[in-house]
């Protein structure tokens, strides 16, 4: 069974700012802190920086960019659109598999690409 991973919370992210702002606390020492990946947290602080006045990372702007990643992530269009509905509709009918339904979306110019799982 593989690992399993989960997001960081903004508790973690708040721990994070004051060890590695306000202490200068290493990223792999913070990572074996919080239990995660010196990656993990070496991508977080590189990812969600302000550049207000000084490019800085804080943990309640970083957690609103993830919390409005997962909200835009979770109301992809995928099939809302009428075109792409009676394409796919119309080459089911046919009896073409949704992975080769998938496969030709891929280069069709004006239908977006759907994954077959999405079919």
């Amino acid at each position: 069974m593989g690992l399993l991973y989960s997001h960081l919370s903004l508790h973690e992210r708040q721990l994070m700012f004051n060890w590695h702002h306000y202490h200068s606390i290493p990223i792999r020492e913070i990572a074996r802190r919080l239990g995660r990946s010196h990656s993990t947290i070496s991508r977080e602080l590189k990812r969600n920086i302000s550049s207000y006045y000084v490019p800085t990372w804080y943990p309640h702007l970083a957690q609103s960019m993830y919390e409005r990643k997962m909200r835009v992530r979770a109301q992809r269009e995928n099939l809302k659109s009428s075109n792409t509905q009676g394409y796919v509709i119309e080459k089911l009918k046919i009896g073409w598999t949704p992975e080769l339904i998938s496969g030709r979306l891929k280069h069709h110019e004006t239908l977006p690409y759907i994954c077959h799982e999405t079919i």
